[in-house]
């Protein structure tokens, strides 16, 4: 099943999609298959894998930490797309490759759409990728049949969103904030307006993340988005057992649990 046809599955269901994120290889390579399992067999209708990066400029200090520990065991493209392999043996939760501009392309733009569709993953994200430089990463991601999203901030234009409208084949991606990411007690005082003034602009899906952290804030959310996207609070849970990982899957179980209960309308 794509992206599209799980967010529509989604809202037959009643419920708003949950999209969830790691990062690829954090805290290290077998947990991290363990951490894809725990939030398939938990409620996460979409799972983002990040590409660990050393210059990373739209993450706050959780995941740059994890994308710390992950470079530190060494953690590629070629790592993650293995994880992705071992995943689909047993899993079928769709999978977003996620990360930044610079390492797809030194690894080629056609060869990672194509292996990424060979690894069983359905589509991509890249971070830094403005759509107006976009052509040849969509066009390679046509070509292998992956679905690419664009980022749309609060500070994007209604030119830049009515171009992301027209390129996409996907769902789009709204970031929350003017900031990095990052679990927020509180979600910006204007965001209901801007998903608002996007909706009225575009036909696609959209989903929201950075700074959703707890079911409050999916209650706030699930009837005027498609989706909602909760990272940081997941790495959060990994972050505080690095000591004793053996309670990471607990952790993350109990927080998925939660946070699932809250998508239902």
């Amino acid at each position: 099943m794509n992206l599209l046809q799980t967010i529509k599955k989604a809202k037959e269901e009643q419920r708003t999609c949950f999209v969830t994120y790691t990062t690829a290889g954090d805290p290290d390579i077998n947990t991290s298959l363990k951490i894809l399992e725990t939030l398939s067999k938990n409620g996460s209708d979409i799972i983002e894998l990040g590409i660990p990066f050393s210059d990373p400029i739209s993450d706050g200090p959780t995941i740059q930490k994890a994308s710390e520990r992950a470079l530190a065991n060494n953690v590629t493209i070629s790592t993650a797309l293995d994880l992705i392999k071992k995943f689909r043996k047993k899993y079928a939760t769709p999978i977003i490759l996620f990360g930044y501009y610079n390492p797809f392309l030194r690894y080629g733009l056609d060869k990672i759409m194509k292996d990424i569709r060979t690894s069983g993953a359905e589509g991509i994200l890249i971070v830094d990728l403005p759509p107006e430089e976009s052509y040849e990463a969509q066009r390679a991601a046509n070509k292998a049949g992956i679905e690419l999203i664009y980022l749309i901030a609060p500070t994007s234009t209604e030119k830049r969103i009515k171009v992301i409208s027209e390129l996409s084949n996907s769902f789009i991606y709204v970031v929350s904030v003017t900031g990095v990411t990052g679990a927020r007690k509180m979600l910006d005082k204007n965001l209901k307006s801007f998903i608002k003034n996007i909706k009225e602009r575009t036909k696609k899906p959209i989903c929201v993340g950075f700074g959703i952290s707890q079911p409050s804030h999916v209650n706030e959310l699930k009837n005027i988005t498609d989706g909602i996207v909760i990272g940081s609070a997941i790495i959060k849970q990994i972050e505080r057992n690095l000591k004793k990982k053996s309670s990471i899957i607990k952790e993350i179980t109990n927080f998925m649990v939660k946070i699932k209960k809250s998508t239902f309308f």
